[in-house]
């Protein structure tokens, strides 16, 4: 059948179906809740009120347009497209969204056929059609909708972070944010390497955006970005698994700025406690730049001998004048260096300089001579490694 003969058989169908408007509908819905699990998750007021509301009413849109031979305009379009944004605040994914028009457009199809209403083939391609106006459209407004609520979610986030980091009350902002406070919280706070100088601000926006993102699968995590890194307020458990889910939460980081960052690490036993952490974290986190550690998350107690070494003191400043005598030589400095950070192994170090292994032995020779201290030798070796700390701490700009 053509769309003009359709189009004159429309009448009758519309005329025969419309009593059954509230039928179809219901019969809609329930079939989408036996195919779509998401949908089974909706409280029962939503699925027998307004989904089928919903269902009811954008059939007889349909039908409206059949018989009056022309395409819906935004006016009717605004209603079906507003309800798909109502999908994305229950938390639907867009998959399950787009899916139940389809299936209920079938379920719709299969019943008003039973009744072998004259015309009905011919309307096959008007209910494509039909389908083809709506489901961009709610598709599009989906994802303003989801956008707007991440959106939202994060601003909460960082407000809840902010409040606990300047050591304000939160519980009553959590409670109005409709969010539960951990008891106890480890805080994290991270740097990101040096951006190239020919970074655009839209590339920095959109890694932090990236970041962010990577955080909303742990709504419970408690985030601020701001500058080159942020800080992260973890939920802490009391069952020593703390390292483990801050260095996940890294490496998420890691992956969605497609960066490899630095860390400081410290628990708050209590929420008056967190500006503290933050404090010792920050503290930990310079440590370990300045004495220029692997990118990793690291603990004061991973860095607690360095962190007493860092302390002013006059046996620092002793430790560091061991190597005063390497002051000219920078490449005895840094093979010191490399062999210290790779465990005073020669192949390793040798690597690490991009020298060869009898290169490296020639200049620890060298550092022996110079300052009378055998990196090979355990006893030497443990000396030199605290030179080098105090060394690089008292040289930091930090």
């Amino acid at each position: 059948m053509d769309a003009e003969s359709a189009g004159s058989a429309a009448p009758s169908v519309v005329a025969a179906l419309l009593p059954r408007m509230g039928e179809i509908g219901a019969a809609m819905i329930a079939r989408c809740v036996t195919e779509i699990p998401a949908y089974g998750l909706l409280p029962a007021s939503v699925l027998q009120g307004d989904l089928v509301a919903n269902a009811t009413a954008v059939f007889e849109l349909f039908l409206t347009t059949v018989a009056e031979d022309r395409p819906p305009t935004e006016e009717e379009l605004a209603l079906p497209i507003a309800w798909g944004a109502e999908r994305a605040r229950d938390g639907l994914p867009l998959d399950a969204v787009l899916k139940i028009y389809p299936l209920a457009a079938r379920e719709a199809w299969l019943l008003v056929s039973e009744a072998g209403s004259e015309g009905l083939a011919g309307l096959v391609a008007r209910m494509i059609d039909f389908l083809g106006e709506v489901m961009p459209r709610i598709a599009a407004a989906y994802l303003r909708e989801r956008e707007d609520l991440d959106w939202e979610q994060r601003e909460h986030r960082q407000n809840l972070a902010g409040s606990l980091l300047a050591g304000r009350p939160a519980r009553r902002v959590a409670e109005r944010y409709g969010r539960t406070l951990a008891e106890r919280y480890d805080v994290v706070v991270f740097h990101l390497p040096p951006h190239p100088a020919d970074t655009s601000t839209r590339a920095t926006t959109d890694l932090f955006r990236a970041i962010q993102s990577g955080m909303d699968t742990s709504p419970e995590v408690l985030t601020t970005v701001k500058g080159d890194g942020g800080v992260l307020l973890v939920p802490s458990p009391e069952d020593g698994r703390a390292p483990l889910r801050v260095a996940e939460l890294l490496t998420r980081i890691d992956t969605a700025a497609r960066l490899s960052c630095t860390a400081g690490a410290a628990t708050a036993g209590t929420h008056a406690g967190i500006p503290d952490a933050c404090a010792e974290a920050t503290e930990v986190l310079a440590l370990a730049e300045n004495l220029h550690r692997a990118p990793g998350v690291y603990w004061l107690c991973d860095l607690a001998i360095e962190y007493q070494l860092a302390q002013p003191s006059p046996a620092r400043t002793a430790l560091a004048r061991i190597l005063d005598p390497l002051e000219e030589h920078p490449h005895l400095i840094d093979a010191l260096r490399s062999f210290v950070a790779t465990g005073y192994n020669r192949g390793e170090a040798a690597t690490a300089l991009t020298i060869h292994r009898n290169t490296l032995t020639y200049r620890l020779g060298r550092v022996q001579l110079l300052t009378g201290y055998d990196a090979t030798r355990p006893a030497d070796a443990r000396r030199l490694a605290a030179a080098m700390t105090a060394y690089d701490i008292i040289r930091s700009p930090g």
